[in-house]
């Protein structure tokens, strides 16, 4: 068998102390010290997560009203695009009309200009004039515009 070496268990009930400190063989008195606190405080730490909470939500609050303030903005001018794009379309079409050949003929007839029965035509290859040149006649239901 093998020899069992453990330390000393000590008896129920009865407690385990230090040796008092002496000094030059003299024992001291005892006396009441504090008790250690092992915890730091806590209402630092409270209020530095209330602090950053609340800057947190302050700031999420002024960013949602500045987002909101953009969105509102962005409406605006896109309903604005939308106006000065059917605009332009109009300015378009006016265009389109005005540049087709029966617009153009209207207002030269409103001016006073008569259209051509003869025309007359130029050959470039040749460097000739085919045709004969006749002055159109003025017509009497011809409304003239003075400007």
């Amino acid at each position: 068998m093998s020899a069992h070496t453990a330390a000393p268990r000590p008896r129920p009930g009865t407690a385990r102390t230090a040796p008092r400190p002496s000094v030059a063989g003299r024992a001291l008195p005892l006396r009441l010290v504090a008790p250690v606190r092992a915890r730091t405080p806590r209402a630092p730490f409270v209020v530095v997560v209330l602090v950053v909470l609340g800057a947190g939500l302050v700031g999420l609050i002024l960013i949602s009203t500045v987002l909101q303030g953009q969105a509102f903005e962005i409406a605006r001018l896109q309903g604005q695009a939308q106006e000065l794009q059917i605009q332009q379309q109009a300015l378009e079409r006016d265009v389109e009309r005005l540049q087709a050949p029966a617009g153009l003929a209207e207002r030269a007839m409103r001016l006073g200009m008569v259209p051509n029965a003869n025309p007359v035509f130029l050959d470039p290859a040749a460097g000739e004039v085919v045709g004969k040149a006749v002055p159109a006649e003025p017509r009497s239901n011809v409304a003239r515009v003075d400007r």
